[in-house]
């Protein structure tokens, strides 16, 4: 698929061939991420969810994990752990569940400041394999750092995270001895056993609401692909 979705698509039939080519564009990036944040914002107003779409991540990494996952017909998988969130003038917020909090969850609610996104590793023509982050949730981190009493400053960074790992350029060095947590990698977010494995049991558990969810983004999908196309 070009960048000008110059093919028309009335349906996403269940098929063994890709409908969509790795790597997908950047046009086609932003009309999925516009398209899944429209239908999580109507589920969470539909459900009355007085924080809106915020705290949602492990929905947004679920349904876009699957919804990438058949229109690519490449696995993309949902993942959780911690994330640091970088407000801007040195100020920074570390999202991780403490170890005892961890040790005690037995489903994903019993976990506060945690991060989910989405993983999918790809291999190159040459043998070598590379891991692609995706994370559709940067919208609201305004109001994770409002919510921390944190005033923040950084320039809008777009909607949604969408890159090769190694691209990404890690924490500032000068930063990372308070910022402990994200281990010694310097990653901006990192797996968690413990948070995963509860994002799995979420998944199972609320398996028929999130088909749901991943059959109106589709929908909805095929038809921005048309209306783009036919102007």
């Amino acid at each position: 698929m070009t960048d000008s979705l110059d093919k028309p698509l009335s349906v996403f039939l269940p098929s063994t061939q890709p409908v969509i080519e790795l790597p997908v564009s950047s046009v086609l990036r932003s009309l999925i991420d516009e398209v899944l944040n429209a239908v999580m914002e109507e589920a969470a107003e539909n459900a009355r969810l007085s924080l809106g779409t915020l705290g949602r991540c492990a929905d947004y990494a679920i349904v876009g994990a699957r919804v990438l996952s058949k229109l690519s017909n490449h696995p993309h998988v949902a993942v959780a752990g911690g994330e640091i969130v970088d407000c801007g003038d040195g100020m920074f917020i570390v999202l991780f569940p403490t170890r005892s909090t961890r040790r005690h969850a037995r489903k994903l609610s019993d976990l506060r400041d945690y991060h989910c996104w989405i993983q999918s590793v790809h291999t190159a023509p040459d043998g070598k394999e590379r891991l692609e982050w995706i994370d559709f949730t940067l919208r609201p981190d305004h109001l994770v750092a409002k919510m921390f009493g944190i005033l923040y400053s950084r320039q809008p960074q777009g909607s949604y995270l969408w890159d090769w790992h190694d691209n990404i350029p890690g924490v500032p060095m000068n930063v990372r001895p308070q910022l402990s947590a994200n281990g010694s990698r310097g990653d901006w977010m990192w797996t968690d056993a413990v948070c995963t494995r509860l994002l799995y049991k979420y998944e199972q558990d609320h398996n028929a609401l999130l088909n749901d969810l991943v059959a109106q983004v589709l929908h909805r999908l095929a038809d921005a692909i048309e209306e783009n196309h036919r102007t």
